[in-house]
């Protein structure tokens, strides 16, 4: 390999700052690298790291690159998280194990540690790290017992519900025992669960869905983590769950589980998203999520060759009804239409609050004018329908304005502007009708 600027740089440093000589010191085994953050491209590892992968350093070049297609990609995808962190906090340590495929064929797995440098400025500018060949150690760790006596410590100790299963066939699990943290959480004895299967104690539709779970971590042959909704005996509770292969000879005999419960975390997130999403009073799409359907329709559209028709709905006499009634009536006029402007559609259309009395509604996949003159005929007639409440009736009419992608428009701006500016030409010319854009290009 010939000579290369980071490494001369490197030996400087060794040369003037006992920090990094020390840290080569103690934690250079199987390899060394120089990485120039400055310029991402520019990487030095030495020859030791490409001959433990049974490659000829010679026929190496000091970039990063090098090495990107021979990592496993979820291992580079951690070990990028992780040089986030430390780049971020250097307190947060930057030492990841990750698996490298030999040139004939077989996984290296190597500790991967490293030290950012910072500028005077405290800015990261390169980045020194250490390979450390572990493959052996990981093949020891295969071995069952000592995977038992590990996974007894934690399997006692922890606080997680645990959960230890039998690979049977293909496909089909028997469970082994409990911890007392999953008996107290799911209300689960080790009497219910002991050789029992999935679908003994879920049902067989959730017993299913559940073993297919538990055959992926057999067919990956690693650690897995998803989440999942289940009715136990405790009650219903959305679980984040990993499945950790147990290896006898290289075959799964066992899986490890453990389920830590999320349910208040997912029904606040669920929340707060509705709260971003969704209209407070009518409890339909608001306009930001219109927007993110509307965008969407147009790829989709767009890459189906079809079209859609976007309605803009105002509502006629709504303000009367605030002047006579009061605004609570008013709120009770929004809902009630936007229930009628719902079931005058199908499920897979959008009716969207945009805000005070205007709603918006996707009409998808629409074949042609007839078509769509008819909904909106329903959705006029729908409408004006008197609306009863405790102690008034109120009668509301619509304008509804109405563009068709892609005629009337490509883009969302152009299809609303389009829509609305219909609307407003039914509003100041008698109002309580429907009017297609396409009516003023003819």
């Amino acid at each position: 390999m010939i000579d290369n600027y980071l490494k001369r740089e490197l030996y400087d440093l060794v040369k003037n700052d006992s920090v990094i000589f020390e840290y080569i010191q103690t934690d250079m085994l199987d390899g060394m690298w120089y990485w120039d953050l400055e310029h991402p491209e520019n990487e030095w590892l030495s020859p030791k790291f490409w001959k433990t992968l049974g490659y000829n350093p010679e026929e190496k070049k000091h970039l990063s690159s090098e090495w990107h297609d021979i990592i496993h990609q979820e291992d580079l995808k951690l070990a990028t998280e992780s040089f986030h962190k430390h780049c971020e906090n250097p307190n947060h340590p930057y030492d990841q194990v990750v698996r490298y495929e030999h040139k004939e064929g077989t996984t290296v797995w190597m500790r991967c540690r490293g030290l950012v440098i910072r500028d005077e400025f405290g800015r990261a500018k390169r980045m020194l790290g250490s390979h450390t060949d572990i493959t052996d150690s990981k093949k020891v760790e295969s071995d069952l017992s000592r995977l038992t006596r590990e996974y007894e410590k934690v399997f006692n100790g922890t606080q997680d519900a645990m959960f230890l299963m039998k690979v049977i066939s293909n496909g089909h699990f028997q469970y082994v025992r409990n911890n007392l943290a999953h008996q107290i959480k799911t209300g689960l004895k080790l009497e219910d669960i002991r050789d029992k299967t999935p679908g003994d104690i879920l049902g067989e539709e959730v017993g299913q869905i559940v073993s297919k779970n538990y055959q992926t971590c057999v067919n990956k042959r690693t650690s897995i983590t998803y989440e999942e909704e289940l009715d136990l005996p405790a009650g219903k509770r959305i679980w984040q769950t990993t499945l950790t292969p147990v290896f006898e000879e290289e075959i799964v005999i066992n899986i490890v589980g453990s389920a830590t419960d999320i349910t208040e975390q997912k029904l606040l997130a669920r929340e707060l998203e509705k709260q971003a999403n969704y209209d407070k009073l009518t409890d339909l799409p608001n306009r930001k999520l219109f927007f993110e359907r509307l965008e969407r329709m147009i790829v989709e559209t767009e890459r189906d060759q079809k079209q859609f028709a976007l309605l803009f709905v105002d509502l006629d006499g709504f303000k009367n009804i605030n002047d006579q009634y009061g605004h609570r009536a008013g709120d009770d006029v929004l809902v009630t239409v936007g229930k009628r402007l719902t079931e005058s559609v199908r499920k897979s259309d959008t009716v969207a609050r945009m805000g005070g009395d205007e709603f918006t509604i996707i009409l998808r996949d629409t074949h042609d004018r007839d078509s769509i003159e008819e909904v909106v005929k329903n959705i006029h007639q729908r409408v004006k329908e008197a609306m009863r409440f405790s102690d008034c009736v109120c009668h509301i009419d619509t304008s509804i304005g109405i563009a068709v992608y892609p005629d009337d428009g490509v883009d969302s701006e152009t299809l609303l502007k389009n829509a609305d500016e219909m609307m407003y030409k039914i509003k100041h010319n008698g109002k309580g009708n429907y009017r297609f854009f396409s009516d003023v290009k003819s």
